[in-house]
C-alpha cells in the first residue's frame, strides 16, 4: 500500500472554521448533546432478512462491531453522551427512551429497493435531525441507474448506459455498437456497493454474455441491473465532509485528496476493476496512492465534478464520488457513481483519503457529525482534536 501525505494547501483546511485543523485540543460542546448512533450490523438478525439463497456479499456493506465501536468513541471525545442502537424495528421505542438531539446515521438497511432511505425516514417522521443525506437523496443515490439519469440531465459525464428489467430485453443500439467495435460493457447490480455481485464476470463483450450475467444478478440480488460502458482506465475516487451554502456555494466543504487504485500492486490475472475481491476479500492488501499522480489541471477538474455531483444528487454532510480516467478520451473523468452514504471504517476508501490529507480515523468522524450538528443548529466543537494524539 502507497500513501502519501498531502502537501499543505486549501484543501488543509478545517471544513468547519476555514483553518487547518487545531493542534491545540477541543473545546466542548456548549451543551453536550444526547447522540445516538445508528447502524446495521453484520448479525444473524440482518441474514434472517435476507432470503435463503442470498449471496455471500449481501451483508458487505453493513458495520462491523468494531466500526459501531469507533464511532461512538469519537463522538463520546468531543464530550457527547452516546449510544449505539440497531436500526431495525425496535428503533422507533429505542429512540424514545433515550430522547437524542441528533442521530449519528451509517444504516445502510437490509432490505427494499430505497434501503438506505429507511432510517432517515423514520427519523423524518419522528422530527429528528441526522447527519448525512435526506430521504430522497439516498434513493436516488443507491438506485445508480437514476444517479446517471440526474447526471446526464445536468451535463455531468457519466458512462453511457441500460437498465435492465428483464435479460431478454433489447440492448441499447449504442452498447450494441460499443460490442460490435469491440470495446466491452460493464455489468453490475443497480443498488449496490461495496463491490457487491461485481467479480471478474462483471466485464462482458458480447450481448449473449450481457443477458447471462443480466440472467444471474437478478436472480441472485433480486433487483434490476445496470449495464454500462466499460471505461478502460484508471479508477479515482474523491471524498470530501461539510456542506455547500444556502447559494449553492462551497461553504463548509472540504474536499481530501484524490485517491487512485495501484493495480500494479497486485497479482497478474487480478481484474482491472474495483471488484468484492480487491474492496473486502483483499481489503487488508489494498494498493493505492494518495494523492494520486494526476497533473493539477486533471485533479482539479475530478474535485469540480465531485462538488458538482454531491450538489446535483442534493447530498449532505458527506459524500465520495468515484470516476473512471478514460484512457481512450485524453483521461476525461466520468462518473461512475456517487456514494451519499460512504464506507466510515478504519479502512475505507474515505478514511484512507483523510489520513493522506493528515486527519485521523476520529477526526473524520467528528468532522461528518458537526458538519450535521451545524446544519441542524445544534452547538458543536468549532475545531477538531489534538492532531498529536491520532
Amino acid at each position: 500500500m502507497t500513501a502519501a501525505p498531502a502537501a499543505g494547501s486549501s484543501d488543509d483546511a478545517d471544513p468547519l472554521t476555514g483553518h487547518g485543523p487545531s493542534h491545540n485540543g477541543s473545546r466542548p460542546a456548549l451543551r453536550p448533546l444526547r447522540v445516538a448512533v445508528l447502524h446495521n450490523s453484520k448479525s444473524d438478525a440482518a441474514r434472517a432478512l435476507l432470503p435463503a439463497d442470498a449471496p455471500r456479499d449481501a451483508l458487505a456493506e453493513l458495520d462491523s462491531q468494531r466500526g459501531v465501536q469507533d464511532y461512538t468513541n469519537a463522538l463520546r471525545e468531543l464530550g457527547h453522551t452516546v449510544e449505539a442502537f440497531e436500526g431495525d424495528l425496535h428503533l422507533p421505542q429505542a429512540l424514545a427512551q433515550f430522547g437524542p438531539d441528533i442521530c449519528f446515521n451509517t444504516c445502510e438497511g437490509v432490505r427494499g429497493d430505497s434501503r438506505e432511505a429507511q432510517v432517515p425516514a423514520l427519523l423524518e417522521m419522528l422530527g429528528l435531525p441526522y447527519t448525512g443525506g435526506k430521504v430522497l437523496a439516498l434513493a436516488v443515490t443507491l438506485d445508480k441507474a437514476m444517479t446517471k439519469r440526474v447526471l446526464a440531465y445536468h451535463g455531468l459525464p457519466t458512462p453511457r448506459f441500460q437498465e435492465f428489467h428483464h435479460p431478454d430485453e433489447p440492448l441499447d443500439p449504442a452498447l450494441a455498437a460499443r460490442l460490435a467495435r469491440g470495446g466491452a460493457l460493464f455489468v453490475k447490480p443497480n443498488r449496490e456497493g461495496t463491490g457487491k455481485g461485481i467479480y471478474k464476470d462483471a466485464l462482458v463483450r458480447t450481448a449473449a454474455g450481457v443477458r447471462e450475467r443480466v440472467a444471474y444478478l437478478q436472480a441472485a440480488y433480486r433487483q434490476t441491473v445496470l449495464v454500462e460502458e466499460y471505461v478502460s482506465g484508471r479508477d479515482v475516487t474523491c471524498g470530501l465532509v461539510g456542506n455547500l451554502d444556502a447559494l449553492g456555494g462551497p461553504g463548509s466543504l472540504h474536499v481530501f485528496p484524490i485517491s487512485e487504485i495501484n493495480y500494479a500492486n497486485y497479482p497478474a490475472g487480478t481484474e482491472p476493476f474495483y471488484s468484492y475481491k480487491l474492496k473486502v476479500d483483499l481489503a487488508d492488501d489494498y494498493a493505492y496512492w494518495c494523492p494520486a499522480p494526476l497533473a493539477d489541471e486533471l485533479a482539479a477538474e475530478v474535485r469540480r465534478l465531485t462538488i458538482e455531483t454531491f450538489r446535483v444528487c442534493g447530498c449532505l454532510d458527506i459524500a465520495r464520488v468515484d470516476f473512471r480516467l478514460d484512457v481512450e478520451n485524453n483521461l476525461q473523468p466520468m462518473i461512475l457513481e456517487i456514494n451519499a452514504l460512504p464506507g466510515l471504517a478504519y479502512n475505507s476508501d474515505l478514511t484512507l483519503c483523510a489520513q493522506a490529507d493528515g486527519w485521523s480515523h476520529y477526526q473524520l468522524l467528528q468532522a461528518y457529525f458537526n458538519a450535521a450538528a451545524q446544519r441542524s443548529g445544534l452547538s458543536v466543537p468549532r475545531v477538531l482534536p489534538d492532531l498529536s494524539r491520532a
